[in-house]
């Protein structure tokens, strides 16, 4: 895999365009039906992809939170078999740019001598109405340009990020995980706590996200898999809230925590990066009257974490 981050015309190149934020099932049937065409052309399979979302220079107020980092859309697509990314920065001079003016740079500074278009693609500012226009500006620069059909899943529903990001939003990680195609994770750094979870037995990690903009599900408490520094894959029962028995819920500005608690886990964790996999949604996050009430209640998140998990994997 290669990241292409200036003009480069050393191949021949089949392309598509997009976020690819998360990677999901609608993006992987892309990605295939361009490896496909690809083969048949005898051309490199590329992407264009940009660093941050547009909507952060167009729009700053809408730019959405993310659903993964820019190195883990770099790895996946290149895990899907893309071979050349072309990694652009939206700017306002890209921003200002004509669907022609755009296509005209793929063809003459990245080698793009096809073009594979998603069922709903638009790019430039002029919003050029469809493929026939897309197809008629190619047919002018030598740059052809081929329709992917459409994907569904099962269910006859259409797949986007946005959906996805609402539904993690609003804690539903396993409606997420189905559109995705894979648990939804994220990347944090662990960072001091208060140390209360020890004095409960349940010693906790604090996460800060890696990235700032990256989405967090909604408050709640979740089974999930945290890959730990050694790469193991561990179960685990994340908090995702206010910490409404232990801190002052009448606070005007509440800060949000992310704790983990790995059953059985003794190693040191703190400045280290982990990957946590969201499987199932448990409870909503609650106020007890005392610690030992809210001690009990995270025995119970324990069992039925390590309950469901084992269930999954029947």
């Amino acid at each position: 895999m290669n990241i292409i981050t200036k003009a480069d015309r050393r191949r021949r190149r089949v392309a598509a365009i997009g976020m690819w934020d998360g990677l999901h099932l609608g993006h992987r049937f892309l990605i295939d039906y361009l490896l496909l065409e690809a083969r048949n052309r005898g051309l490199t399979p590329a992407v264009v992809t940009f660093s941050d979302h547009p909507k952060r220079v167009v729009d700053p107020e809408k730019a959405p939170m993310m659903l993964s980092t820019l190195t883990d859309r770099v790895d996946a697509l290149g895990a899907q078999g893309v071979v050349d990314i072309i990694l652009l920065s939206f700017n306002e001079r890209m921003r200002r740019q004509s669907a022609r003016k755009f296509l005209e740079r793929l063809k003459k500074s990245f080698g793009v001598d096809t073009l594979v278009v998603g069922f709903n693609n638009r790019f430039g500012h002029d919003r050029a109405d469809g493929l026939k226009e897309y197809q008629a500006i190619g047919n002018e620069i030598d740059l052809e340009i081929v329709a992917a059909p459409e994907y569904r899943n099962p269910d006859n529903q259409t797949i986007s990020s946005s959906t996805i990001r609402e539904h993690v939003a609003a804690g539903r990680v396993e409606e997420a995980g189905r559109l995705l195609g894979h648990p939804y994770a994220l990347r944090g750094i662990v960072i001091e706590g208060k140390h209360l979870g020890r004095t409960m037995g349940f010693p906790t990690a604090n996460l800060r996200p890696s990235a700032s903009n990256t989405l967090i599900p909604g408050t709640g408490v979740y089974a999930t898999y945290v890959t730990t520094p050694d790469g193991m894959r561990r179960p685990a029962v994340v908090n995702i809230g206010f910490r409404p028995t232990v801190d002052n819920p009448e606070l005007s500005s509440p800060e949000l925590s992310i704790e983990i608690h790995i059953p059985g886990f003794t190693g040191y964790l703190y400045d280290d990066e982990l990957l946590v996999e969201f499987m199932h949604r448990l409870r909503d996050e609650q106020r007890f009257k005392d610690i030992n009430q809210l001690r009990k209640a995270i025995g119970l998140d324990v069992s039925d974490t390590l309950r469901r998990l084992a269930a999954d994997l029947k």
